[in-house]
């Protein structure tokens, strides 16, 4: 109220003195270009509603069609599917309809339209101001003209909405890069998870190489594999260079909204300085458009009737229109208060009106400026809203990515576990068959001890000990063979390191075959054993001969024969074919196989 008082007080002054018909024209013209800003703006909003409505409508739609579907899909996954596989995909079902419906009527819906209603209505509040500040500035400068002190106050005033108008200008700016930092953030949260994806890679190589080292597989089916695996980690590699890609053109991206960013920061300080500037030419020509008072109580009214429209929509924003309705009753007081002044002032205001028309017009060129500024600072947001979008999007599909990832490391874990057994038994099984061979060692140092005791004692046993060097001979041959059985086998677990796993048909044919060359390796040596103790009995009888002295060293030869003669018996119990099976399969190992694989 007492802000129209104080407007129609100064109405009424202007009028007794004789404003004249072309100020009235002048705010006649200006009022009727500001109905019709706002009736255009209103009707775009209309139109905008309409397309809202419609929208909203078709998605409505969408939800029920996507209802219907997913009942048919849920019932056909349930007849022919297993209760596990029916769970995970009525819950992948249900995933992808509720985040649909949460963007049709859910709180990001209705997130989203509070924050654009709230900018557009930030956005008229600010023109809004402008046009006041702009009048109020006018009507100041006017007053610092005539009286000096006046001049002081006044500026002081205008300086402060100035500073304002910069603050918010500022503040906007500092909004802008706070949500480019927020999407140099997220960007850099996605190169984490990428390396830490290739970590996980790495490390899944590292137990691959771990794997391998207990199998065995024969040269084409090994290359056959290794090809497969190639193929596997080149498919890899080609899709870790996609998303680097993809990574890099999302900086390049963000790199070009930097730049877009710090060119829009240089323009709107250009804005500034130009609103300084003309303050500045407002303070030279030090004039004042006296029938701005209307068009503000035009104004002001028309804000309050917008301000009564939106309490019900914007309640979030009462108190922040408050304040400015409080500000602006400050300002009309402190008019009222400057009114008997302005009486006595009123007498040059004929010859200003021309001057501040003009300057009226420049108020309104800066102002479709602004709008512009404005219109431009929002395509700037729509585009980082874009990229910002395209970046959760590929985050999610990182993560997807991460999810398949840890659950073939869970296969390869439980794979690893198996092998991990089973290399366990070969240990057992190389630590059985490095004792035979001890047993074989020392079988044969008795042999060649055998041999010096019967050259000593009696020439004629030469045919005997032609026949244990043949022997011997057989037997290191059997050894030549195991060792070099051993060494193809060992030579063959190298090549295999590169392979990632034997299926268990191939595993049990490769057993199969490998058991039956150490089989027949066993039998070959329990003849050359049973060979070996025939040689020492007869050499234990022929040392019992009528030749030999109670002087001789026959005697001891003799002892050492018998001790020969039943050692093969002994040494036979650790060659005995025992049946041990890994804990993983169940399958027969190969002694001499797992050995090598050691």
């Amino acid at each position: 109220r007492k802000l129209k008082k104080g407007t129609a007080s100064v109405a009424v002054a202007l009028t007794v003195l004789g404003a004249g018909l072309a100020s009235h024209t002048e705010v006649k013209a200006a009022e009727n270009t500001y109905d019709r800003w706002k009736a255009q703006t209103e009707e775009a909003r209309t139109d905008k509603l309409i397309a809202g409505f419609a929208n909203l409508d078709a998605d409505v739609t969408n939800l029920g069609k996507m209802m219907d579907e997913l009942q048919k899909l849920k019932d056909f996954s349930k007849q022919n599917n297993s209760i596990g596989e029916y769970a995970r995909y009525l819950q992948k079902l249900n995933d992808q309809f509720q985040e649909y419906y949460e963007q049709v009527v859910g709180d990001d819906s209705r997130r989203v339209l509070a924050k654009e209603l709230a900018k557009n209505t930030e956005l008229n509040e600010k023109l809004s101001e402008l046009s006041t500040t702009s009048q109020a500035l006018a009507k100041e400068l006017q007053e610092q003209k005539e009286n000096y002190d006046l001049v002081k106050t006044v500026h002081a005033d205008t300086v402060k909405k100035h500073q304002k108008l910069v603050d918010e200008i500022t503040k906007k700016l500092g909004e802008e890069e706070t949500e480019r930092h927020s999407l140099q953030e997220e960007l850099n949260k996605a190169q984490q998870e990428l390396a830490q994806k290739q970590q996980e890679l790495k490390d899944k190589q590292a137990d691959y190489d771990l794997v391998v080292e207990t199998h065995a597989y024969t040269v084409k089916e090994h290359q056959k594999l290794v090809d497969e695996i190639t193929k596997k980690l080149g498919e890899e590699e080609t899709e870790r260079h996609s998303l680097q890609e993809e990574l890099n053109k999302a900086q390049q991206e963000l790199a070009q909204k930097q730049q877009e960013l710090e060119a829009e920061k240089l323009a709107k300080e250009g804005i500034v300085d130009s609103l300084t500037a003309y303050v500045t030419e407002k303070e030279a020509e030090v004039k004042k458009l006296t029938d701005s008072l209307a068009a503000k109580d035009a104004e002001i009214q028309e804000k309050e009737a917008e301000k009564d429209r939106q309490q019900h929509m914007y309640e979030a924003f009462m108190s922040q229109l408050k304040e400015k309705v409080e500000k602006q009753e400050q300002e009309l007081a402190k008019l009222k208060q400057l009114e008997t002044i302005n009486n006595n002032l009123l007498g040059n205001a004929k010859d200003m009106i021309a001057k501040l028309s003009a300057k009226n017009e420049q108020l309104a060129s800066d102002k479709a400026k602004l709008e512009e500024q404005n219109k431009i600072s929002d395509a700037s947001r729509k585009g980082l809203r874009r990229d910002l979008n395209a970046s959760r999007e590929a985050k999610k599909q990182l993560e997807a990515e991460h999810q398949k990832l840890e659950e073939q490391n869970k296969i390869s874990e439980a794979s690893r576990k198996g092998l991990r057994r089973d290399l366990d038994a070969s240990r057992e099984a190389k630590k059985q068959v490095e004792k035979d061979l001890a047993n074989l060692t020392a079988e044969l140092d008795k042999v060649k001890e055998d041999k010096q005791i019967s050259d000593a004692s009696r020439k004629g046993l030469r045919r005997d000990l032609d026949a244990s060097r043949e022997a011997k001979k057989q037997v290191e041959k059997a050894l030549e063979e195991a060792n070099s059985k051993l060494a193809a086998l060992e030579k063959l677990n190298k090549e295999l390191e590169e392979s990632k796993k034997l299926t268990e048909k191939e595993k049990a044919e490769l057993q199969a075959k490998l058991e039956a060359e150490a089989k027949a390796l066993k039998e070959k040596l329990a003849k050359q054993a049973e060979e070996l103790a025939k040689l020492r009995a007869g050499k234990a009888s022929d040392s019992q001969t009528p030749e030999a002295t109670p002087g001789n060293k026959v005697v001891p030869g003799k002892g050492q024969a018998s001790q020969a003669g039943t050692k093969p018996n002994q040494n036979k119990e650790p060659m005995k074919e025992t049946k041990r099976q890994l804990p993983s399969t169940g399958e027969a190992t190969n002694p001499f196989f797992t050995a090598a694989a050691l």
